[in-house]
């Protein structure tokens, strides 16, 4: 086997990285932590929590968390695990049916 075909091969299965600020998703979709990113200087690292513009990295473990820039990280999206945020809305509405019903109950006990 030539060094060409050595270099083909192992271009195929290497994942294609994209930023993760990149990564497209429904409004109502989260990414899910606990996924290993690149840093754009070369660095793997463990990512811990994903916010909206940033996210939580431990370089290794062991060492303090820090936080970086969702620019600056590179995943595999294929890797990535997302939660759709329904349960939330869920959640939203029935706190707003249950301060209707207080109201409501309010309202007959002083009429």
């Amino acid at each position: 086997m030539s060094m060409a075909t050595n270099r083909k091969t192992a271009e195929k299965t290497r994942p294609e990285l994209v930023r993760l600020d990149s990564v497209s998703m429904d409004e109502d979709d989260e990414i899910l932590p606990d996924f290993e990113a690149q840093v754009d200087d070369g660095r793997r690292v463990w990512v811990t929590a994903v916010l909206e513009r940033t996210a939580v990295i431990e370089p290794a473990p062991g060492e303090p968390k820090v936080l970086v820039n969702r620019r600056r990280l590179f995943v595999d999206p294929r890797q990535l695990r997302v939660r759709h945020l329904a349960s939330k809305e869920a959640a939203r509405r029935g706190r707003e049916a249950a301060r209707q019903l207080r109201l409501q109950e309010q309202q007959s006990s002083a009429a």
